[in-house]
Formats: C-alpha cells, sequence, structure tokens
C-alpha cells in the first residue's frame, strides 16, 4: 500500500516528533519509502513547503521528485467532481476559498485516483461543522485516510538507535 502525504504531515514531523537535527532516520525512511514506492506527494504540497525557507523547504527542494504532478486527466476529472461536492455543502464561503487555496483538494484528487491512503493530522469533523476538513471529503469519496502513525505501522517502519 502506498501513502500520499499532506502537507501537515511534513510540518508536524520537523517541529515536533522527527526534527531534522535529532531524527534524520525518519526523513531518511521517507527517501527510502519513496524509492521503494511506499510514500510520495504532490506537486502543491512541496510549494507550500518551500515557502517556510527552512530545513524542511530544504529537504523538499533536495527532494523534488518525491512531488507528483497533479496536471494528470484523472486528476483533474477527480478535483473537478471534489469542487462540485465542496461547492454544494452549506458552508461559508470563506472556508470554500480557504479549502480551494491550499493542497487539500488536489490531495484527495490524486488519492482517489491513485489508490494511495492520504496521510494527513486533519480530524473528521463532526457533522454541522462550518470547516471542510480532508477526512470528510475523504470519507464522501471513499478515499482511505490515516495520520502519521499509522502510515509508519502500515510500512512496518522501527526506528532503532544503533551505537
Amino acid at each position: 500500500m502506498s501513502y500520499l502525504l499532506d502537507s501537515n504531515t511534513f510540518i508536524q514531523a520537523k517541529n515536533f516528533h522527527y526534527r531534522m537535527s535529532f531524527c534524520p532516520a525518519y526523513w531518511s525512511f521517507l527517501e527510502q519509502e519513496f524509492i521503494n514506492g511506499g510514500v510520495l506527494s504532490i506537486k502543491t504540497v512541496l510549494e507550500e513547503l518551500k515557502q517556510a525557507k527552512d530545513d524542511l523547504s530544504t529537504w523538499a527542494l533536495q527532494n523534488q521528485s518525491f512531488f507528483q504532478d497533479e496536471s494528470d486527466e484523472e486528476t483533474q476529472n477527480a478535483f473537478i467532481e471534489i469542487a462540485d461536492y465542496v461547492n454544494s455543502l452549506d458552508k461559508r464561503e470563506d472556508e470554500k476559498v480557504r479549502f480551494f487555496s491550499g493542497a487539500d483538494p488536489w490531495l484527495i484528487a490524486k488519492a482517489k485516483t491513485t489508490g494511495t491512503i492520504l496521510t494527513t493530522h486533519e480530524v473528521l469533523d463532526p457533522p454541522g461543522s462550518k470547516k471542510i476538513k480532508i477526512p470528510n471529503v475523504c470519507q464522501y469519496f471513499g478515499v482511505p485516510y490515516c495520520d502519521t502513525y499509522d502510515m509508519i505501522d502500515g510500512l512496518n517502519a522501527a526506528f532503532i538507535l544503533d551505537n
């Protein structure tokens, strides 16, 4: 099974549990899993990561092949389906603009067309919420999703200190 990573999985890893300075194994794991076909992301995520101009943006630029293009016809058609659905929701216009301004709809479209599991730290919002969250849209379209920890388990990773 392959996993498609959201921006927040990279950002939270860098800021918290897998900081580049003390857990380089995590970043090497991502690089190796990309080579093995286990993980990938999309160019829109790369664009979001590049904006920070930090260690993560440097890593992302050094690993640009990790970030796949979303311009293929299947992904474009899936995006249109997602856009139609999201626009039909009873949500505030500014929330729809927020959702469409980033990588979220493209991630869902790419996951839908590639059969990958969308990996995000967003959680399912309850009915009646004014937010538009990746898990809610994934659920509607039958796109599987998980968080970083489930991805790590699913890929049978183990970060072992070897002294």
